[in-house]
């Protein structure tokens, strides 16, 4: 595709402007929440760990992709600045949102293992998902990513922003598309099943699991419940996370192909594929980053206090009931002396603290 004739010959239109908007509200509302999960989940202690920092380098990654679309994409596609479309500055844009995407599906990809590990190895997962490890992996992430992306550049495949079909594409010839394929369609295909995969034995287990603490619900504390709770949450919203990723790749690369669009720009303006076609792919494509960061902050009450609450101390936000217990029964302890209840609190808030659960404190 000749972009240089379709930025000479397009203008842009009203309607062209309306997706513009359209693209800059998601991204900006997907900027804003995983900006937010990014820069506060060091303040709550619940995920001061291998999960917490994993979470925040998703919500990094998709923070930088979608602000490349709220604040490149869209201000491009709704002023028709003809100067930053141009293929050498789109591109290197383009290079950067494929990166931010491969650091999404493959921090994705640790985070299910994570999950899995935390529920099928329980005794073992502290001594796998230590803070060196951790940060081995987050490296390695990050490299992986950065090695596809130049992958693409070498071999002369570069992406660049067609302002008639609202998308990016890449220029072929020069780039032949069946390194794209396995570089990024078939790799990316692995991956998301992979993850797709993993959840779906971790969600099994941990239904299971919630199955089997019902029927035992009259031996479990509050503490156990709270905790069983937590877990639920992190598994659910992983698990659903990955559906997503798994609906779009299939709304991209299989669905769209029953909405194909003409590559000239006058009959691609009066095609009635043009929008379908474009939610199918760009859209979906902005939106399942956008969604990453609603959905954990729906699975996550810490980050809807701090939302609540934004001028709370760190303290405050962290902290837990359990000493409001162990003050409440030191109190009635010195208050009444009740040799019997004091025990029974002591025993309590050592249990609480063992450790038992380890699967939440990841």
């Amino acid at each position: 595709m000749n972009f240089q004739i379709l930025m000479e010959d397009v203008e842009v239109e009203g309607i062209d402007q309306f997706a513009a908007v359209l693209i800059f509200l998601t991204s900006f509302v997907g900027f804003a929440c995983n900006t937010f999960i990014a820069f506060y989940i060091t303040r709550l202690s619940l995920l001061r760990n291998s999960f917490g920092r994993l979470l925040q380098l998703q919500a990094a990654g998709d923070a930088v992709f979608v602000l490349v679309w709220a604040f490149y994409f869209a201000p491009v596609l709704f002023f028709d600045i003809k100067p930053l479309q141009s293929l050498g500055v789109a591109s290197r844009f383009a290079q950067l949102c494929l990166i931010c995407y491969d650091i999404s599906i493959y921090t994705h990809l640790v985070i299910s293992l994570n999950r899995f590990i935390s529920l099928y190895f329980p005794t073992s997962y502290q001594t796998i998902f230590t803070d060196r490890f951790t940060t081995f992996l987050i490296c390695a992430i990050v490299l992986v990513s950065f090695g596809f992306s130049w992958f693409l550049v070498i071999v002369d495949c570069k992406m660049g922003f067609s302002i008639p079909r609202w998308m990016l594409d890449y220029v072929s010839p020069p780039c032949e598309m069946i390194n794209v394929y396995y570089a990024e369609f078939f790799r990316g295909l692995i991956v998301i099943s992979m993850f797709a995969i993993t959840n779906s034995f971790t969600f099994c287990r941990m239904h299971m699991h919630n199955r089997k603490k019902q029927s035992e619900s009259t031996f479990e504390t509050t503490q156990q419940k709270k905790r069983r709770a937590v877990e639920t949450a992190f598994v659910q919203q992983v698990t659903l996370q990955g559906l997503l990723y798994v609906l779009e790749l299939v709304t991209y690369f299989y669905v769209a192909l029953f909405f194909p669009v003409p590559l000239e720009p006058k009959a691609l303006s009066e095609s009635s594929n043009r929008w379908p076609n474009f939610l199918l792919t760009t859209y979906a494509w902005i939106l399942v980053h956008a969604l990453d960061g609603v959905i954990t902050l729906i699975f996550n009450k810490q980050f809807r206090n701090v939302l609540r609450h934004p001028f709370r101390s760190q303290a405050t936000l962290n902290a837990s009931k359990t000493p409001s217990r162990r003050s409440r029964f030191v109190t009635n302890r010195d208050d009444s002396n009740r040799k019997k209840s004091s025990i029974l609190a002591c025993t309590f808030i050592s249990n609480s603290n063992t450790g038992y659960g380890s699967s939440v404190h990841v």
